[in-house]
C-alpha cells in the first residue's frame, strides 16, 4: 500500500505543471482548462509599396489564399491568387542623337500560384511564392522633338516574391515583401533599338495578412 501511496505522490507531481500551464481564471467549480485554437485555413493580405528601377512608382497588391500544413510537418502551404497594379517610369537622354526620353508602364496583373510558410522562431516566419499569369501593360515612350509612341496589351508573366512575417495575433501578421516579375511590354523592342534600357520589374512592398 505504501508503495502505491508514494506511486501516486510522484506521477501526481509530474502532472502538476501541465495541469498549471492549461489553467485558465478558475471557474465557479474548479479550474478551467484553456481550449486549444482552432487552425487557420484562410488568408487574406493587402500589401503597398513602390517599384524599383528608374523612378519610383507604386505597387499595390491584393493576396487571397487557402491551405494548411500536414500533421508533424513544420510547413504551411497555401494555393494563392493576386491581383495588383504596379507603375514605373524613367527618363534621361539618349547616347546617339541627344534627345531627351521619357517613359512610363503601368501593369494590372492577375496571377495563380503555391505560397510557402518557413517557421524560423517564435512568430516569425518566412514565406516564398511561385506564381505565373497574365499581366495587361500600357507603355508610353516621349522623345524630344519626335512623336509619342504608346500601345496596351496581354502579356503572359512568371513573378518569385519572398519576405518575412511577424504573427502579432493569432489572426493577424504584418510583413515585408520583395517580389521580382519576368514579362514583356509592347514597346520593349522599339527601347531597344533606340538604347533605353529596361530594367527588371521588382517591388518592395509592407502589408497586412488576415489568418482566419
Amino acid at each position: 500500500m505504501r508503495t502505491q501511496t508514494w506511486i501516486k505522490a510522484i506521477l501526481l507531481l509530474v502532472a502538476l505543471p501541465a495541469v498549471a500551464a492549461a489553467q485558465e481564471i478558475p471557474c465557479a467549480r474548479g479550474p478551467c482548462m484553456r481550449p486549444d485554437r482552432p487552425g487557420t485555413h484562410f488568408l487574406a493580405e493587402v500589401n503597398g509599396g513602390g517599384t524599383l528601377g528608374g523612378n519610383l512608382g507604386l505597387a499595390v497588391e491584393g493576396v487571397v489564399g487557402v491551405g494548411g500544413k500536414f500533421r508533424g510537418f513544420p510547413l504551411r502551404f497555401y494555393l494563392v491568387t493576386e491581383v495588383a497594379y504596379a507603375s514605373t517610369s524613367q527618363d534621361g537622354a539618349l547616347a546617339g542623337p541627344s534627345l531627351g526620353f521619357s517613359e512610363e508602364r503601368s501593369y494590372r496583373d492577375l496571377a495563380l500560384g503555391l505560397r510557402t510558410y518557413v517557421p524560423i522562431f517564435g512568430p516569425v516566419r518566412l514565406f516564398l511564392d511561385l506564381m505565373g499569369g497574365g499581366s495587361h501593360v500600357a507603355a508610353t515612350l516621349e522623345r524630344d522633338n519626335l512623336y509619342t509612341l504608346s500601345a496596351s496589351d496581354w502579356f503572359g508573366m512568371g513573378q518569385f516574391a519572398g519576405g518575412i512575417q511577424l504573427r502579432v495575433l493569432h489572426h493577424l501578421s504584418v510583413g515585408m515583401r520583395y517580389k521580382l516579375v519576368l514579362t514583356d511590354d509592347p514597346l520593349s523592342n522599339m527601347r531597344q533599338v533606340v538604347g533605353i534600357p529596361t530594367p527588371l520589374r521588382s517591388s518592395v512592398t509592407m502589408g497586412l495578412t488576415w489568418h482566419f
